[in-house]
């Protein structure tokens, strides 16, 4: 597989402010995209606009209809245009130049249907960044994994014949889990995901305290919809549930201990408390079953 038989694809939803950034990003890989595409998914602002002025070919939702349906809007596209692959990205990443070339590399194995890696925040500003880049990195640890649970969303490439095998992304989850929830769709008709953690990019969101819980009870509580609507893969509600049981207790207790800072440790119950209530929430009211 080569670059130019891959589309990169971003999901938007009142992304204006950081389209620039990504645009000059994406204009630099080396080698470059089949396709630029982008879905504008209902937003308030003038996101199409900026979508355009760096060269996406933008995909307009006149209503904001979720974020697994705005993937399925890129792939089909993709398709369309006679592609191989789809190569996701977040509006709040920035990919290395040769992030494409690498993730040739990883495709090269024809068993392979898709490929992710890990974003993390490399210059984080303030005590919500920091914290959410010590305990809430999106991501699958340090090890590379040749059968992967799933690809984080922010950065994972499908092949277009695997997401046509498994029907695309269930429209059910329109903020979080669709990855998840995708990814274990996958592996139960035998597909295989490949993780590598040397595989970055750079996550440039900046968030408040109320952002970061309200980002951690979605998470966790489509996460575990997700969980619950495709059962039989590990891990399952109560092993989720238990770490980040642990989590709640390891955060504010190294907040304390190493870095002798009450604030943080206060953030970090908060986090964890959300996290877990969204998990209770998932596990309650699953829904997201196709």
């Amino acid at each position: 597989m080569r670059p130019s038989s891959i589309a990169v694809g971003v999901p938007c939803y009142d992304e204006a402010a950081r389209i620039p950034a990504l645009g000059r990003r994406l204009a630099a890989l080396r080698p470059a995209p089949g396709a630029l595409l982008a879905v504008d998914d209902g937003s308030r602002d003038a996101t199409a606009a900026a979508l355009r002025r760096e060269g996406f070919e933008v995909l307009v939702h006149e209503t904001n209809r979720g974020l697994g349906v705005a993937r399925n809007t890129l792939w089909r596209r993709a398709d369309e245009l006679g592609l191989q692959a789809i190569a996701f990205l977040d509006a709040d990443v920035l990919p290395p130049v040769d992030y494409l070339e690498r993730v040739c590399a990883l495709l090269a194995d024809p068993d392979v249907a898709g490929v992710g890696g890990r974003n993390l925040d490399r210059a984080p500003q303030g005590r919500v960044d920091a914290w959410r880049a010590r305990f809430w990195a999106q991501e699958l640890g340090p090890t590379p994994r040749l059968d992967a649970p799933m690809a984080v969303g922010a950065c994972a490439t499908y092949r277009l014949s695997a997401l046509r095998d498994v029907g695309g992304f269930n429209p059910a989850f329109r903020t979080n889990g669709e990855d998840v929830e995708i990814g274990r769709r996958m592996r139960r008709q035998g597909l295989t995901l490949r993780y590598d953690p040397s595989l970055v990019v750079e996550h440039t969101r900046t968030d408040r305290p109320a952002d970061l819980l309200r980002a951690c009870y979605r998470h966790c509580r489509d996460g575990m919809r997700a969980t619950v609507a495709v059962p039989g893969e590990a891990p399952g509600p109560p092993s989720l549930t238990l770490g980040m049981a642990r989590k709640a207790v390891r955060a504010p207790l190294a907040a304390l201990v190493r870095r002798r800072d009450p604030k943080e440790a206060l953030l970090g119950a908060a986090a964890c408390s959300a996290g877990l209530a969204g998990y209770a929430a998932g596990w309650l009211r699953p829904r997201g079953r196709r």
